[in-house]
């Protein structure tokens, strides 16, 4: 072949595989541009958008009534965009006293690769307009919302708290914490590829989507109440600590929880582990004598016993060489069950206990629920330790029959005993009662739920007649209440400390119902380690008297129609006497000399808590009926203004009263100057304001 033809070819070859590779490029860029052009579009938009993040509103946690007890508010966030800081040392020695953090940790933070860094998270409103203040370039404050206690402590260990990315670690907030927690949302505008924000650039805000709202079981007017008594528990008796439980015996729903002490949920993670324990649920203690009825009703539900059953109670009993004794080591002679449980024999108890034997005494142990965990939703839940069935010799029986050597969570021993006032029927305990989206939709319902029939109902019905006998005649005359038959019993148990039993430290318990003869609320009291006086008919009875009163009044439970039980001795306590009912006054908005004098008028005493010159809330609510001599506690904290607006209404020519009660119609609270009556206010009639908002009023005597 010819040179010429050979250099011909390979010119055509080349020219082939040029056409080929330009055929390739042009089509790979008509793929890019037109076919995939959206596609890489959008990605190289993508590339250059920059996201803040929105922290989602946290679904709100409301009591029964729909009060709020906690919600959320805006705070501010520190965060650096490393790429724009110039001098990050100099950056980071600014802002360490403001922050308090060690400047080689913020300077380590700045120097990082990345577009956003969080530098503190939910920071107080004046560290934030310091940071504001300094005016760095590169460090700005992002909005972002923190939970907010209307209430401060009040219901705090139920609650829970949350984490700084509004994630559920404690009580309800961790139980419910997937209906909780919304969708965040980001705000996202374009940068350049040196990391500045692009001239005229887009920015975009991508909404998140709030969490559900929790309603509980929870009456914030009882919590108020029980939170007050158990702190006062606590202090008299200068116990370690104590709870108070208040049960609906017929659904199981817990309309109050609080223990003592209490911690600050605005801390969060960084209060004392020790103080955000759950006790009542995580901590199985030594129940003592209330565990009595539960024994008594397994005694008279197997037919181990009848109502006519005798025992023979010489005050002391030698089982297996060890000695049981009743707790005045006094005897009672021949005595019937109803003696036995009314003088807390643990002779008769102990008797009993081994009547029943392993078999039935342990089925009747898992019966009431005290083998497992109740699953109340409350994390961390316990349950209590018992000698194994197989173990169990006389001794083991004789001496748990009467609450000792085995334990149980003071919500397990609650729910046993509303069982019982319950006419056998176990329900499962719980605090959550609905669940709503933010527009108010229902997204679930919480029914009440049977767990199983304990005892026979007529069994129950007479241990319940037992119980109330405790109350009239028997250990727990100091749990009476005016205008009511009660059912209790009380308890004093040794402490045991990693498995022995603590010298000196004692329990001393009061659980019961009310109204008797149809029960609907029980409640339980515990205090731990109190100093001096510790039997339970001491020292846990008189204020449960007092809790259980407070409760009945608010829940307007119908009176007992059945005289007072006649006093055997004279030197007995008389019982109470039916106090006078009365209208509680309206106090808010009242100057606390001004509060005072009204609530002695009525009849009441006062009660003063928080810091304040005013009275901004109250309990009992003005209008309800109360006992006189009895006491209103009034608030003197005013919380944030609400969101929702109201109109202030006219007030002038009305005297500081009318003034105080028509602005607390409205949810609007006042600041007064001067008496007589207003002449003038601020803001003006007809202003729109958030409810909570002060409004002054100026007042002038007439001439």
């Amino acid at each position: 072949m010819s040179t010429g033809v050979l250099a011909r070819r390979r010119t055509v070859a080349l020219i082939g595989i040029f056409a080929l590779v330009f055929s390739g490029l042009v089509g790979r860029m008509v793929y890019l541009q037109i076919a995939a052009g959206d596609y890489f579009a959008d990605k190289a938009f993508r590339y250059r958008m920059r996201p803040v993040p929105i922290q989602a509103d946290r679904g709100h946690i409301l009591d029964r009534n729909g009060y709020p007890l906690l919600t959320n508010r805006v705070c501010e966030s520190i965060y650096a965009e490393p790429i724009l800081i110039k001098d990050k040392a100099a950056a980071a020695r600014a802002l360490s006293p403001i922050l308090n953090m060690a400047p080689e940790e913020l300077e380590r933070r700045m120097s990082r690769h990345t577009f956003f860094e969080w530098l503190k998270r939910k920071v107080d409103p004046d560290v934030a307009q310091q940071v504001k203040a300094l005016g760095i370039t590169g460090i700005g404050l992002a909005p972002e919302k923190c939970r907010y206690y209307p209430e401060g402590e009040l219901a705090v260990h139920v609650l829970g708290i949350a984490n700084l990315d509004h994630q559920g670690i404690e009580g309800l907030e961790l139980t419910y914490n997937e209906y909780l927690q919304g969708k965040n949302g980001q705000i996202q505008c374009e940068y350049t590829a040196r990391g500045l924000p692009m001239e005229d650039g887009e920015c975009h805000v991508l909404y998140g989507e709030p969490g559900h709202d929790l309603v509980t079981t929870i009456d914030v007017n009882l919590q108020r109440i029980i939170e007050r008594d158990v702190e006062r528990a606590v202090l008299e008796t200068n116990a370690k600590r104590a709870t108070i439980i208040v049960m609906d015996v017929k659904t199981g729903e817990i309309l109050g929880l609080a223990q003592w002490p209490r911690y600050d949920p605005e801390l969060g993670g960084n209060s004392d582990p020790a103080l955000r324990r759950i006790f009542t649920v995580t901590d199985a203690l030594n129940p003592g004598s209330i565990f009595k009825p539960i024994t008594a009703a397994a005694g008279l539900d197997s037919g181990t016993i009848t109502k006519d059953t005798v025992f023979n109670d010489t005050g002391c009993m030698t089982v297996e060489g060890w000695t049981i004794c009743n707790w005045d080591r006094k005897g009672l002679g021949p005595v019937r069950i109803d003696t036995v449980m009314a003088k807390s024999s643990n002779v008769g108890f102990g008797t009993l206990g081994m009547w029943l034997g392993a078999d039935k005494f342990y089925e009747y142990h898992s019966r009431f629920g005290l083998d497992r965990p109740t699953g109340i939703d409350l994390p961390g839940e316990a349950t209590g330790q018992y000698r194994p069935k197989k173990q169990a010799t006389a001794i083991d029986l004789a001496v748990q029959a009467y609450g000792q050597t085995l334990t149980a969570t003071p919500i397990q021993m609650l729910t046993a005993i509303a069982a019982i006032a319950n006419d056998g029927n176990l329900m499962w305990p719980h605090l959550g009662k609905a669940i709503y989206d933010h527009e108010g939709n229902l997204v679930k319902e919480i029914q009440p739920r049977v767990v199983r029939q304990v005892v026979a109902p007529e069994v129950a019905r007479y241990v319940q007649e037992l119980m109330v006998e405790v109350v009239e005649t028997g250990t727990g005359k100091n749990a009476r209440v005016a205008g009511y038959q009660v059912g209790g019993k009380t308890g004093t148990a040794n402490k045991v400390i990693d498995g022995r039993i603590a010298p000196g430290k004692y329990i001393a318990s009061f659980v019961g119902f009310a109204p008797y003869p149809d029960p609907q609320v029980a409640v339980l009291i515990s205090i731990d380690e109190p100093v001096g006086a510790y039997y339970g008919g001491q020292i846990a009875a008189p204020i449960f008297g007092e809790v259980m009163g407070s409760v009945l009044a608010y829940l307007e439970a119908p009176k007992s129609t059945a005289p007072p039980p006649p006093k055997e001795h004279p030197w007995e306590p008389d019982p109470p006497k039916e106090p006078e009912p009365a209208q509680v006054p309206s106090l808010v908005n009242l100057p606390i000399p001004d509060a005072e004098k009204v609530a002695r008028e009525a009849g009441f005493r006062l009660s003063l808590t928080g810091a304040g010159s005013y009275v901004v809330s109250q309990f009992p609510l003005p209008g309800s009926t109360a006992y006189k001599g009895g006491e209103i506690t009034a608030n003197l904290t005013p919380s944030p203004p609400g969101s929702r607006e109201v109109t202030v209404p006219p007030l002038a020519g009305l005297s500081l009263y009318e003034a105080a009660r028509t602005l607390a119609e409205r949810g609007l609270l006042m600041e007064a100057q001067g008496s007589g009556a207003v002449y003038k206010q601020e803001p003006a009639a007809g202003a729109r304001i958030p409810s909570g908002t002060p409004v002054k009023v100026y007042l002038r005597s007439k001439r």
